[in-house]
């Protein structure tokens, strides 16, 4: 409750996220006009005075916005649910359809996501602007479609999986070869993630001729720009046995690295209010103009949104890095699609900043030196202790393996990462000034070959990595509970978490007992 109390935008969120689970899950819209009243009753109460006129339901307005924001949550989410519902009998139709994101090569199909922008008349209203998923054959003709260019097409479709669904994918359907064409659509509106994914293309492409090698282009396209659908799924499993996984999706620890090179840069501009804001107006369009050639992806958007809040605290002296920033990005970015809340990357992601935040003062505060490399490293394993702590069960749930080189890998592996971030885009641009000369292309060659060596010979030490754990939702909760407890008995060194700890342990070996 002190907690709660202490960082009210982590109690709206926890309301907000209570909001979407029950939506998702059970029907509350019987429920909403009857909330809604009561959420603004609580409301007027914090404002009625006592005999004495003091105000002693004050405390009432923030429990009374906050169950607000509930009902809004999960009005929300009906309404989002919604967009993944397919009523349409699987029958053949005509249908056009806008391509929203890269298509994806399968053995034996193109994977097209579209949003359908018109079909026959008896169905319009019904699926109208609803995101379907599309397989197309593979021939000349849809090896050329792109993103942004408008399909006209024939097929049925079916209710998609529910993972899918989740994404707002309301259906997936085969279209048979000549039973679709592109159509020339000269006024079709402008979209800044159409106009984003063009320009990533154009990039990767140049990224192509520089990097002749596939595996380690394979790489640089998804250090840099998120795109991994070059990547094979040996390599792939490499980066998820060493526990580097993390790398390959361009997300916080990307964010954080290209912040803090531009922070560096500009340190010159001191730490007075003038060189905070002279700093901070450099790097957020920077940071955003990353965001826009990544594809604005989930991942990108909430490490961008994050650093944005920490970026306008920290320019006014705040104390910004905080629970409070984590909830309000989380917030908003559940306010623009609640479902964000149930992909696997948000929950990892918020998970892991959160135990840092938790986590890694305490342990930073058990060893200190003075020793610039000692400190680098000692700080390096303390954060990746904190982020383990509040992933591992997470990851173990979905992925069902836990790496147990996650130290080493991240001591080997996070500063090539930093130099292949800063060495990616100053080739891009040698390239675009003076041509693909091998030269200036030698460094970043063989640093993406150093980086790709390093994770096969981290992936070949045996004992690495321990897979086909599979636990429950319950299992999941118990385990991550522990681990916090057990952090608590070293950190606050009080017996109560001790007690704790074993009391969840008898409860838990009396539960699987039975």
């Amino acid at each position: 409750m002190k907690l709660l109390h202490q960082t009210p935008f982590l109690r709206v969120l926890l309301f907000f996220i209570l909001g979407i689970v029950i939506q998702s899950y059970w029907d509350f819209t019987p429920f909403f006009l009857f909330a809604g009243v009561l959420s603004f009753f609580i409301i007027a109460l914090s404002y009625v005075p006592n005999l004495n006129k003091q105000y002693n339901f004050r405390f009432l307005f923030g429990w009374g916005f906050s169950f607000f924001l509930f009902v809004i949550a999960t009005y929300s989410t009906k309404l989002t649910w919604e967009k993944s519902e397919w009523k349409i009998e699987p029958v053949v139709h005509l249908y056009e359809g806008r391509v929203i994101e890269e298509p994806i090569l399968k053995p034996k199909t193109y994977l097209c996501k579209i949003r359908i922008v018109s079909a026959e008349e008896a169905i319009y209203k019904d699926v109208v602007d609803k995101k379907v998923v599309i397989y197309l054959p593979i021939d000349t003709f849809s090896k050329t479609v792109a993103v942004g260019e408008t399909l006209s097409f024939y097929g049925q479709f079916e209710q998609s999986p529910l993972y899918l669904q989740k994404k707002s994918f309301a259906a997936i359907g085969f279209i048979r070869q000549k039973h679709w064409f592109l159509k020339q659509d000269s006024n079709r509106s402008f979209s800044i993630l159409e106009k984003s994914l063009s320009i990533r293309r154009i990039l990767l492409d140049r990224l192509q001729k520089i990097i002749p090698d596939h595996s380690t282009y394979s790489i640089a396209s998804a250090l840099m720009f998120g795109y991994k659908d070059e990547l094979d799924k040996d390599l792939q499993q490499s980066f998820a046995n060493i526990g580097a996984s993390h790398v390959l999706a361009v997300s916080g620890l990307h964010f954080a690295i290209v912040f803090g090179m531009v922070y560096f840069m500009l340190s010159f501009l001191g730490n007075s209010l003038e060189g905070r804001l002279i700093k901070q107006l450099v790097v957020f369009p920077l940071l955003w103009g990353f965001a826009f050639i990544t594809g604005f992806s989930p991942s990108v958007v909430r490490a961008a949104l994050m650093l944005t809040v920490w970026g306008i605290g920290n320019a006014f002296f705040y104390k910004s890095f905080t629970l409070n920033t984590v909830a309000i990005a989380a917030f908003f970015m559940l306010l623009f699609n609640p479902l964000y809340l149930f992909d696997v990357g948000f929950q990892l992601s918020f998970m892991a900043v959160v135990s840092i935040i938790l986590v890694n003062p305490y342990l930073n505060r058990l060893y200190e030196s003075k020793n610039p490399m000692i400190k680098y490293v000692w700080e390096l394993c303390c954060v990746s202790v904190s982020v383990q702590t509040g992933v591992l069960p997470v990851s173990a749930y979905y992925f069902h393996q836990i790496s147990l080189l996650f130290l080493i890998t991240n001591l080997c592996v996070i500063p090539l990462v930093t130099i292949l971030l800063f060495l990616i885009p100053f080739s891009l641009l040698f390239d675009a000034l003076f041509g693909n000369i091998p030269a200036l292309m030698y460094p970043l060659n063989k640093g993406l070959e150093l980086f790709l060596s390093t994770v096969r010979f981290l992936d070949e030490i045996p004992y690495g990595s321990i897979h086909s754990i599979d636990i429950n939702f319950r299992e999941m909760t118990v385990w991550f509970i522990a681990m916090i407890l057990i952090l608590l008995i070293f950190i606050k060194k009080r017996i109560f978490y001790l007690y704790l700890l074993l009391i969840l342990i008898v409860c838990e070996g009396i539960y699987s007992f039975y």
